[in-house]
């Protein structure tokens, strides 16, 4: 297999009646779905869509997102899923960055590209009935050959580019992500291993959305293995409906992130579903404390995995994996110490925890991850700059802090931006996190550093209070010195109904800072 729009043209040929791709009220055969995709693929050559170009989609979950998906791949085009979440004006870089001929849109979308049209004078594809002035993407690809692209001469290989996914830009200015077919398939296949996945399961795209790396590449894995992909319409995280839809379809597999788990394992009737057919829950993106994961094990059983990555590195890095979260099989000891972990090295990757000069550190020492894997990006768009200084010697730098124990379990630490010195010690601020999670009245917390003139820095807590609970100040900061060193504790705890978050969910801790460090040269 050369690039991913292969993925679907197997399929047809070896199952072409199996059930493909499910979105209510419609639902596809490996044969249907391959002929549609193919449809969407040659309009778009049609359109002018030359190999190399970029075609971009603003669009919510859909069985059209999963077959441009595929689409963009057979016509040799990049694919560039843009967030639905972002301001005008955060799309207006990504698009004047990444520079794409066609923009696929849903029709709920239409006013953001009303704004963006004067702007860009791309080729719009509406998805959906209300086309307005754009056209209508089940007329085009109804009035397009089902024949594969390559009998036309198209030739998509192993080092073409297939996606740009553009980072959040936590720090500053997105920056888009670039894959090749090469790393994308090496990624998506061990994914398939890691989840021993096969043709007879079926994959719920729900959390998260199908522009994040996460959403994208397990449904490829799944795609992969012939397997069928239900799609979810919501417009949130529901747990009753995915429920529901879990006891209907028979879904196997599915990912989540932990506060949906905890949504779904508080649900109050949760016991009235059948959920027998599921074998692997993916969680993932945030630490899940302890005691919401021994109840969703207790519920589930032990059917959860739990990766670490980004989106460089193609997204996976370490793996916490089904044995690793048996309680039965592990003392309460050893089980709370495993549970705190990321896991160990994912399949086929090279990972290090390394000094500021590159040179690996001792074991239980702080240190950055670093990873070297067939499917690390291949670099950022327009940024060679950025490159050089995240990817050296074939090393991927993921400016993550961690620590490993002696059987190389890794222990995240903190992003390396956000250590707190406070009178020269290190503190990192995922520690802390970590420790107020465990407390029962917490649903979500942050911590910073903040100006203090005696130390430099301070630690200060924000904190969700979980609905009808009630904790102080005092009580959190006392909670949390049980667990750490006198240093490390909050010195304030501020009480919030929320946590600023950028539109994939990450919680904005710079929003946090700035009240505290305005009108200060330095932000340390």
């Amino acid at each position: 297999m050369k690039n991913i729009g292969e993925i679907p043209s197997i399929n047809a040929k070896y199952y072409p009646g199996k059930r493909a791709l499910v979105d209510r009220p419609r639902e596809f055969t490996w044969k249907e779905l391959n002929e549609r995709i193919n449809q969407l693929a040659n309009a778009l050559l049609g359109m002018g869509c030359e190999k190399g170009d970029r075609i971009a989609i603003i669009a919510y979950n859909s069985s059209e997102y999963i077959e441009s998906i595929f689409a963009s791949a057979k016509a040799g085009l990049i694919f560039v899923p843009l967030n639905f979440r972002l301001s005008v004006q955060e799309i207006e870089y990504i698009l004047h960055d990444s520079t794409p001929k066609v923009l696929l849109f849903d029709q709920e979308f239409s006013d953001i590209v009303s704004a963006l049209r004067g702007t860009f004078p791309l080729k719009y594809i509406a998805i959906g009935d209300k086309a307005g002035e754009a056209i209508q993407y089940e007329k085009l690809i109804n009035s397009n050959s089902v024949v594969e692209p390559c009998e036309a001469g198209i030739s998509v290989d192993e080092d073409d580019p297939a996606e740009i996914l553009y980072t959040s830009g936590t720090t500053g200015s997105a920056k888009g992500v670039v894959h090749s077919h090469r790393a994308r398939l090496a990624g998506v296949l061990t994914h398939v291993l890691s989840g021993m996945l096969n043709r007879d399961d079926v994959h719920l795209v729900n959390v998260p959305p199908l522009f994040h790396t996460a959403g994208y590449v397990w449904m490829l894995a799944n795609a992969y293995v012939g397997a069928s992909i239900i799609i979810s319409r919501l417009r949130g995280f529901d747990p009753e409906a995915v429920l529901r839809t879990i006891q209907e379809e028979s879904v196997t597999n599915l990912h989540m992130v932990p506060i949906t788990v905890m949504e779904l394992i508080d649900f109050p009737n949760i016991g009235k579903y059948d959920f027998s057919s599921l074998r692997l829950i993916y969680y993932a993106t945030a630490p899940m404390p302890a005691g919401p994961l021994k109840k969703a094990l207790s519920i589930f059983g032990n059917i959860f995995m739990q990766p670490y990555g980004l989106t460089e590195a193609g997204p996976t890095v370490t793996c916490l994996g089904k044995k690793d979260h048996d309680i039965n099989r592990l003392s309460n000891s050893e089980a709370n110490t495993k549970l705190r972990s990321c896991g160990r090295p994912f399949f086929g990757r090279f990972v290090k925890i390394v000094d500021e000069k590159g040179e690996e550190v001792p074991h239980h020492t702080v240190g950055e991850i670093i990873v070297k894997s067939p499917d690390i990006m291949e670099c950022y768009w327009n940024n060679e700059a950025e490159t050089r200084r995240t990817i050296k010697d074939d090393w991927l730098y993921t400016g993550d802090m961690a620590t490993y124990d002696e059987d190389y379990y890794i222990f995240l630490v903190d992003r390396k931006k956000d250590m707190i010195i406070s009178g020269g010690e290190n503190i990192y601020s995922a520690e802390v996190e970590r420790v107020i999670y465990e407390h029962p009245s917490v649903v979500e917390c942050a911590v910073i550093g903040v100006p203090d003139e005696r130390w430099g820095e301070a630690v200060k807590a924000f904190v969700v209070v979980r609905k009808g609970k009630q904790v102080s100040e005092e009580e959190i900061i006392q909670f949390c010195k049980k667990s750490l060193a006198s240093y490390k504790k909050p010195k304030s705890v501020e009480f919030v109904t929320d946590l600023p978050r950028n539109p994939t969910g990450k919680i904005l801790k710079k929003v946090l800072r700035e009240k505290y460090w305005v009108h200060r040269e330095r932000k340390i």
